[in-house]
């Protein structure tokens, strides 16, 4: 892999905060990079008045886009079960018919 810190990651990506990301100085891994760009995942004004599930489908499209096009990193499939799985509850607690084609696009690939 072509990273060797997260602050070199950090750094590469415009991340200035990481809070709840234990492990800044441990070795560099796909999980890791993951783990860690969701931790430093900011969120704009707007953003925080959308609904819960909109607000994970935002922060999960930015770091799938963030990891495979600014640090040519693919995250295998298995790494976001967990992700998905949240991501399907906060969908199926939502009764709202607002944001039709994300809710869309946030179930495809939930069902992947």
């Amino acid at each position: 892999m072509k990273y060797k810190t997260y602050i070199e990651i950090a750094e590469k990506v415009g991340i200035y905060r990481w809070p709840g990301f234990i492990g800044i100085e441990r070795r560099v891994t796909k999980s890791g990079i993951r783990r860690f760009l969701m931790a430093g995942f900011s969120w704009t004004d707007q953003e925080r008045r959308l609904p819960g599930w909109l607000r994970l489908w935002h922060q999960i499209d930015w770091v799938r886009h963030t990891a495979r096009t600014q640090l040519h990193v693919k995250i295998p499939p298995e790494l976001w079960a967990e992700d998905r799985a949240r991501l399907a509850a906060k969908l199926a607690g939502d009764s709202g018919n607002d944001f039709k084609e994300e809710r869309k696009k946030a179930l495809r690939w939930t069902k992947r």
